[in-house]
């Protein structure tokens, strides 16, 4: 099992298979499995970073503002469509069109408490 640093993939863009951007890692979703933590999914696009907001009563009453809960441009990419081996550079390990049924709003979200 390989281990990264997270500070060194927070932030990054993530590049897809033809060399373009499709955002930047904006959350990091991690569960816990025994004594590790393991990454599940990445949260990528410019609502990702909104996203975060929503946790508090200001990031909240600012989405709502805006109008940009459940807005298109965040991607909930699960953990192995994303290939961090050079965490400078992730890069995506599926299609453009594979990308579209990572969008935010088009699969269920697993909850946990």
């Amino acid at each position: 099992m390989a281990t990264v640093n997270l500070d060194h993939l927070a932030g990054r863009r993530v590049w897809s298979e033809n060399g373009g951007s499709i955002g930047y890692i904006e959350e990091i979703i991690a569960e816990q499995d025994g004594d590790d933590l393991v990454v599940t999914e990445f949260h990528v696009g410019i609502f990702a970073a909104f996203e975060r907001l929503s946790a508090s009563t200001i990031g909240t009453a600012l989405l709502d503002v805006f109008a940009l809960r459940r807005r298109e441009g965040l991607y909930r990419i699960p953990w192995d469509k994303i290939d961090i081996s050079e965490p400078a550079r992730p890069r995506l390990l599926c299609s453009e069109q594979e990308l579209s049924g990572f969008k935010a709003g088009s699969q269920r979200r697993k909850t946990s408490h």
